[in-house]
């Protein structure tokens, strides 16, 4: 477990979250949060800051998105902030992690405006 850091996208699809959890208080919550978190498809690593009651997770948003992380969490007993910060910054999370992964499924365009053969 971390207490802070930065963490570096390597992928093209990679984006990072901050989840504020505010049950999150002791170093064995930050365990199990880690556990839940790491075994979802995509994630790239997890950074829990106790002092701050934080989750910054970076994960590839063509494989994973910011609803499946939430259900994560909630189903280990340590659902996200409710205030209605968080509930709009979870709403731009989601919305983006949508369209990054319509964006990756999509076929490559024509180069220079030429039709494709």
């Amino acid at each position: 477990m971390k207490n802070s850091g930065s963490m570096k996208s390597t992928g093209a699809w990679d984006v990072n979250r901050r989840i504020s959890v505010p049950a999150l208080v002791h170093a064995a919550d930050g365990m199990a949060i880690e556990r839940a978190v790491n075994a979802l498809s995509g994630v790239r690593s997890v950074t829990v800051n106790l002092d701050k009651h934080l989750l910054v997770v970076c994960y590839d948003a063509s494989k994973s998105d910011y609803q499946l992380i939430v259900e994560s969490l909630k189903n280990t007993g340590f659902p996200p902030s409710d205030d209605w910060r968080s509930r709009v910054r979870g709403s731009w999370y989601q919305f983006s992690d949508t369209n990054a992964r319509d964006n990756a499924k999509a076929p490559p365009s024509a180069c220079c405006n030429k039709p494709p053969r």
